[in-house]
């Protein structure tokens, strides 16, 4: 029994690493959205656009940058 308690502590270890790994990718991403944005309002700024919106756009799904067609 000793092993099997033990199996489930590496099991649960394990899962709790990958979890925060996946939090800390999510949350750079999230931060490079941001900066992408920022650049590409200074762009258009520069440029004389003020309407146009990017194409890429977060989603709250938590996946990466989706096309909005």
């Amino acid at each position: 029994m000793p092993t099997v308690v033990e199996a489930l502590s590496i099991v649960a270890l394990v899962a709790a690493t990958l979890e925060y790994a996946i939090l800390l990718r999510h949350r750079e991403e999230r931060r490079d959205a941001i900066r992408w944005q920022v650049e590409l309002r200074e762009s258009l700024v520069s440029i004389g656009r003020f309407e146009a919106r990017p194409v890429r756009r977060w989603t709250d799904d938590g996946a990466r940058f989706r096309v909005e067609p």
